[in-house]
């Protein structure tokens, strides 16, 4: 008799001597430099493991950090991206398991007899296992697996991707809201210099030392920052709605305004910055895996083209009594191999290799494009580096310039050496160069925490 136990033993030994038809994987060469031009960017010295830098170690601010944590924990897009994985890891299984044998086990009872005769009814049992199974000699079920678990892998960077984004998105979104804070401050505080200003001219007016024309001027520039104070406290109110949408609740954010804040941002690198470390980034590796899938992809178009050989088996017992059920006499057992050899498919296992074959392609044009993309995203941020400093240095300088113009300027207004439109030019110029400076600030956080994160900054805590 030909046993369950002989048929597993020799299907298993049969799955071991199977081939694959799969091109062996090359990964592509960098569609970039070699490395990156850091002449004109003043680095920071970098201590060893600087690609490894977690988040909590990158923004020294700890409400930020705690803010972080809150988004890490509740936002919809990460949590999301955390089923595409568990998803992604429920289809390899299913497709994994196909390799294997499948053993099922059934009992049944049946029922027969006449309408009009009721001692002519029978009943019988049965119970029995069934074996089914595919020998893979070409590695297509093999192939179709490690695709399925090549996506598996894939997913997970897409998640890491989507934490990194998640990081960088609330981080400037954070200093974002932290901007118009400090530009609705200054202009509260300029809103009280303006008044009293037009204080000091009304009283100028009294004593006739001045005329209505200033005193206008003078209003004219109380109602032109309250306008201003409108605008920030409508955007301070979106901001505040931004930051709370990317942590995932809308309660009340964690502040600590009581505590000073940390601003200090800077990516440290070494002298010579290799493109190598694009491939450490969540995106680069996912990209990667797809690249693998695909060729997995064409190991199971190719070996679709060769015969594939099935065995099913069954093993039964059936009798009319339940105690006899499990007797020799009462057991029955059968055995089918089968062979499917494709002779005629209309062009179809054809067309099937060749789509197999241009996904493939176009997966190493979308790593590719990848690598690029992220070429780009730190070249820039690299190059903005300098030229943020210089614009915020010269802004400075600006602003010191004109605090001493608007200095000299009221001193002749009120000696009578000067208009007040020189003094009203001094105010406006002012306020307006500390908003772009808290503008220049803001943007160069923003541009160290693009650099963290097309480094691949923002996974590790």
């Amino acid at each position: 008799m030909f046993t369950l136990k002989r048929l597993t033993l020799i299907t298993w030994f049969a799955l071991s001597g199977c081939a694959s038809l799969a091109p062996v994987y090359q990964r592509p060469a960098l569609p970039v430099p070699q490395q990156f031009t850091l002449s004109r960017n003043p680095l920071v010295p970098a201590a060893a493991g600087y690609q490894d830098t977690g988040w909590r170690r990158f923004f020294a601010d700890e409400q930020l950090n705690r803010v972080i944590g809150l988004a890490l924990q509740n936002n919809r897009d990460l949590r999301m991206a955390a089923l595409k994985v568990q998803e992604a890891r429920a289809q390899y299984g299913i497709t994994d398991a196909d390799r294997y044998p499948q053993l099922n086990a059934s009992s049944e009872i049946s029922y027969d007899g006449q309408w009009n005769n009721d001692s002519a009814s029978r009943r019988e049992y049965q119970a029995g296992f069934s074996l089914a199974f595919e020998l893979d000699f070409f590695g297509r079920l093999k192939n179709m697996s490690d695709a399925d678990r090549q996506n598996f892998f894939a997913s997970h960077e897409a998640r890491r991707a989507v934490q990194i984004l998640l990081v960088s998105s609330v981080s400037q979104q954070y200093f974002n809201q932290r901007l118009i804070e400090a530009q609705l401050d200054i202009a509260r505080e300029t809103q009280r210099n303006y008044q009293r200003a037009y204080g000091l001219v009304e009283q100028q007016l009294l004593t006739g030392s001045t005329n209505l024309l200033a005193l206008e001027q003078a209003r004219g520039l109380i109602e032109s920052i309250r306008a201003d104070i409108a605008k920030r406290q409508g955007e301070l109110a979106q901001a505040n709605n931004a930051l709370q949408l990317l942590v995932g609740s809308y309660r009340p954010l964690p502040d600590n305004r009581s505590a000073s804040p940390d601003d200090r941002l800077a990516v440290k690198l070494p002298p010579g910055l290799s493109s190598d470390i694009l491939l450490q980034r969540p995106d680069i590796i996912e990209a990667e895996y797809l690249l693998k899938a695909a060729d997995a992809n064409i190991g199971a178009a190719r070996a679709a083209f060769f015969p594939s050989i099935s065995l099913t088996g069954d093993v039964a017992g059936r009798s009319s009594q339940l105690s006899s059920l499990f007797d020799s006499a009462s057991g029955i057992w059968n055995f089918t191999p089968k062979l499917n050899l494709p002779i005629f498919s209309a062009g179809k296992n054809k067309a099937n290799l060749a789509l197999a074959e241009v996904r493939q392609q176009q997966a190493i044009v979308n790593y590719e494009q990848k690598i690029q993309s992220a070429f780009k995203q730190v070249a820039d941020a690299l190059a903005l580096r300098s030229s943020l400093q210089r614009q915020i240095d010269a802004q400075q300088s600006y602003l010191q310039s004109l605090q001493i113009t608007l200095q000299r300027a009221s001193a002749l207004y009120a000696s009578g050496s000067a208009s007040y439109i020189d003094v009203l030019d001094a105010e406006r110029s002012l306020f307006s160069t500390r908003q772009s400076l808290l503008d220049l600030n803001y943007a160069r956080q923003v541009n160290e925490i693009n650099l963290f994160s097309a480094l691949g900054g923002g996974w590790t805590e």
